[in-house]
């Protein structure tokens, strides 16, 4: 989408441009002084902006607004207060030294009241390419300097400015499962032997430091790791010189691994993004994203173009007030009107940037997931090889497998034993930890079925795969049939969504009847063609509705 860069003293030479939105880092800063913190702070910022444009206006000393232009380096500053509150805002917008057509801008707002200050700081770049590429990337100098000499909290949660190192996997888990957790940590694993992978693309303190007010570094030790997994299950691993990247919130029995990315040791050395991103500049956007998404109240500050209409709408009420002549009031009223047409230009550019960007992370998010499903199905074909080879020989891989022994094991059970032939969604994991059926094992065995004779069936058909099927019911005592009228009647309730797209658990295997949880097993399912997997959305119970 062409954009143009906002007014006044457009660096950019002629031609489209794209606005690429990096990241925003912000918060509360402690202390009882909120006026002599919120001082201090904008007095950094005019340093900042002093070490980029050259000298500045006498009234900037006292914080007044200003703009200057420096041969296409702008720095702008707006402010306006109230009985109770003040907004100080400042811009600064300069051109890449390296790459021409390339634009940088840094915001920063700063809030004031009686009890808190408040500040938040945005990135973002205008360039000429569809896509933007990167040679390092790293928030600004200003926000380091905030987070180390006064701190940065969201939501009571201290923003780290160094990395961590040696924590406890016990500890690492319950901060990582914190739902108040309001930025990503990155979890960077060291072997038992040997130096990691990350060791010649990442530096710990320069990743903290880059990363500062966007997310948590922690260096995790061999025995940390080995906790970690123990405490949050296979699924969640991260050892040998692997790195994770952990979102907030993470929820362990309900997200899928995939919303925290997992990389090992050989991705890290031969890494390539989709657009041949260096390894730490392509973890350090994915942080950045995070930022731009959060929801969080700390975040939500008003951007400069609003600070700045609001000053004029301001001024332009306290030159009324005075009864100023009307040359003077229309000249405001012009100004005021030029200021609100900028901040709805800013509106639409940045409401397009975002967009764009949503599109860029759906466009990666498909091609990482056909690479990923491509992979996933040359694995699948060679296991099943390899099974029936051995059931050539007599042997069944699926009577070696250990029994399922309780519902907190049964993530990690299914993954281990059944991963390529069944899946079990989110909701079924969820649903199992108040699950009632008392026959755990018999759950265990029925999910082997679905995954061993009913699957081969469907893939296979033919007479003697049916009669397989039929064997394997029999011995177990279940049923497996189509879902009934509920399904018909209340056909939201067995809606999960799937590779992105909305699907009904139309089948059920099941034993028993709905009057006694204890002794009521229903596993709902459907059969992915294209797959050739089983999905499971719901067990162990039977599904309510609003006639059960």
């Amino acid at each position: 989408m062409p954009i143009a860069v906002d007014p006044p003293g457009s660096p950019v030479p002629a031609g489209p441009t794209r606005l690429f939105p990096l990241a925003r880092a912000g918060g509360r800063l402690p202390g009882d002084d909120p006026q002599a913190t919120f001082d201090s702070v904008r007095g950094a910022v005019l340093a900042w902006l002093e070490r980029r444009v050259g000298k500045i206006p006498p009234e900037a000393r006292r914080f007044g607004p200003f703009v200057l232009d420096r041969g296409g380096t702008v720095a702008e500053v707006a402010a306006w207060s109230a009985p109770e509150a003040e907004i100080w805002a400042a811009r600064l917008r300069y051109p890449d030294d390296r790459e021409p057509g390339r634009v940088w801008r840094t915001e920063s707002t700063i809030l004031r009241t009686a009890r808190e200050v408040r500040a938040l700081v945005r990135l973002d770049v205008a360039d000429r390419r569809a896509e933007l590429a990167l040679d390092v990337f790293s928030v600004p100098r200003l926000v380091r300097w905030i987070v180390r000499r006064h701190g940065l909290s969201m939501g009571g949660w201290a923003l780290p400015h160094g990395f961590r190192r040696g924590v406890e996997g016990a500890e690492l888990a319950q901060r990582l499962a914190d739902p108040e957790r309001p930025v990503p940590a990155i979890l960077l694993s060291v072997p038992d032997r040997g130096e990691p992978a990350w060791a010649g693309v990442l530096d710990p303190g320069r990743l903290a430091r880059r990363l500062a007010g966007l997310a948590e570094v922690h260096v995790v030790s061999p025995e940390a790791a080995r906790t970690l997994e123990r405490v949050l299950g296979e699924r969640w691993r991260c050892f040998g010189g692997a790195v994770r990247l952990f979102r907030a919130p993470f929820r362990a029995g309900e997200d899928a691994p995939s919303r925290h990315p997992l990389f090992v040791p050989d991705q890290i050395r031969s890494f390539r993004s989709a657009a041949d991103l260096p390894f730490d500049v392509h973890l350090s956007l994915l942080v950045g994203r995070e930022s731009l998404a959060s929801r969080h109240p700390d975040l939500e500050l008003p951007t400069f173009a609003r600070v700045q209409e609001r000053m004029r709408e301001q001024e332009f009420a306290r030159a009324r007030a005075q009864a100023k002549p009307t040359d003077e009031l229309l000249a405001l009223a012009e100004e005021e009107n030029r200021a609100l047409r900028a901040r709805l230009e800013a509106q639409r550019r940045d409401w397009e940037a975002l967009l764009a960007l949503a599109e860029r992370e759906r466009d990666e998010a498909l091609s990482g997931l056909h690479e990923a499903l491509s992979g996933l199905h040359g694995a699948y074909a060679r296991i099943a090889t390899l099974e029936a080879q051995l059931r050539g020989q007599g042997r069944d891989p699926d009577r070696e497998v250990p029994v399922l022994s309780g519902y907190a094991e049964l993530a990690s059970w299914a993954e281990r034993h059944l991963a390529g032939r069944l899946v079990l969604l989110p909701r079924a994991i969820r649903e199992a930890r108040d699950g009632l059926f008392e026959d755990v094992a018999l759950l265990g065995r029925a999910l082997l079925y679905l995954a061993g004779p009913y699957r081969r069936m469907r893939i296979e058909g033919g007479e003697a795969a049916r009669r397989a099927n039929a064997e394997a019911l029999a011995e177990l005592g279940i049923e497996n049939s189509a879902v009934g009228g509920d399904l018909e009647r209340f056909p939201e309730r067995f809606r999960v969504v799937w590779r992105g797209h909305s699907r009904l658990l139309d089948f059920h295997v099941k034993k028993g009847n709905a009057r006694d949880p204890r002794r009521c097993l229903r596993i709902y399912y459907f059969w992915d063609e294209q797959e050739a997997l089983v999905v499971v959305g719901s067990l162990p119970g039977h599904i309510r509705t609003g006639a059960s």
